[in-house]
């Protein structure tokens, strides 16, 4: 008889890892990320993850500084993103990662602007937007950490060349981590990840999950739980199945942790 595996996640999705689109790497797409930025306000950051040299995102706000750990931040005002770049792919997809500490970014105000070949300036929206993973900040400044993840579906409105993507923070207080960026010349939309997912091949159970919480089994859903000790410092295991159920649930870190 073989294992029946459930599982449990928390309500709110943690904190972690950026998506990797199915499409990435792909003929006909691109890819460029920051994550490390040298430059404050009113110059570009260019990309030093996947490099796109035609790729800029360049702070609006006058009182932004850059934090010990590069990320770009004020206290005094919601900071203003600008990212501009110049593809020579028709594009049809767009995928915008940002990734964000303390305040939320202001996602009904992300836009794209793209300008055709008479001049016309169309002003887009994104066809979806969600929250990829997010987890409460420890430490006396608080807020959240998060993962926002923005598409458009640009079937009905494929541009290439020069375009600028808009978005700013929705208070002050938002330090701005790393921002992903991918293009493609076909739509597929990206699906909103899970937290902690299953998966049963043959006789092995494996198991994965976004950030950094602590897995952890039970045989029962009412007590008995206890820490996967396998499972520090990694995102994914593999265990072999059993015959008896077995829940799984994640845990937030204490910060004395």
């Amino acid at each position: 008889m073989k294992k029946l595996i459930c599982f449990l996640t928390l309500s709110a999705p943690v904190f972690g890892q950026l998506i990797t689109p199915s499409w990435r790497g792909d003929e006909s797409t691109s890819h460029a990320e920051w994550d490390v930025f040298t430059e404050a306000k009113l110059a570009p950051n260019f990309p030093d993850v996947a490099i796109d040299e035609d790729a800029t995102l360049t702070c609006r706000t006058s009182s932004a500084f850059l934090t010990s750990g590069r990320n770009i931040y004020s206290f005094q005002a919601p900071i203003s993103m600008q990212l501009d770049d110049t593809t020579g792919l028709l594009v049809r997809n767009i995928f915008l990662q940002i990734g964000s500490l303390g305040s939320e970014v202001d996602t009904a105000g992300i836009q794209l602007i793209v300008e055709d070949d008479l001049g016309d300036i169309s002003v887009i929206s994104p066809t979806q937007y969600f929250v990829g993973s997010q987890e409460e900040l420890n430490g006396e400044n608080g807020g959240l950490g998060t993962i926002y993840g923005i598409q458009w579906d640009l079937r009905e409105r494929p541009f290439t060349g020069k375009y600028t993507i808009l978005f700013e923070a929705a208070s002050s207080s938002l330090s701005l981590d790393r921002v992903s960026l991918d293009l493609s010349e076909n739509y597929l939309e990206v699906t909103k990840p899970r937290p902690l997912s299953i998966q049963i091949t043959g006789e092995e159970v494996t198991v994965s999950w976004l950030g950094g919480r602590r897995l952890q089994s039970s045989q029962s859903l009412v007590d008995g739980w206890v820490d996967v000790l396998v499972a520090e410092g990694v995102n994914q295991i593999i265990l072999p199945l059993q015959k008896s159920t077995t829940f799984f649930r994640l845990i937030a870190v204490k910060p004395a942790e």
